[in-house]
């Protein structure tokens, strides 16, 4: 993994034990799922880079802009 992956990856575990905290107290309300959610989906995509793919949300991006593209 690149210098700069595994600072994001620090980060993000830092972001993570953040919001683990935040919502220790057992209350897991619908912004500490959605906080979970958005993290996994941030490791996800560090770990398709780290792979050498192209993260789902680029994809998603490239097939939107040729979409525009083609109904132009």
């Amino acid at each position: 993994m690149s210098r700069y992956l595994e600072e994001a990856a620090d980060l993000l575990r830092k972001a993570a034990n953040a919001h683990e905290r935040k919502y220790a107290d057992g209350r897991w309300v619908d912004a500490a799922i959605e906080g979970r959610v958005q993290i996994a989906q941030q490791f996800a995509t560090l770990a398709a880079i780290d792979k050498g793919l192209l993260p789902a949300e680029a994809v998603q991006d490239v097939l939107r802009a040729l979409g525009d593209r083609n109904a132009a």
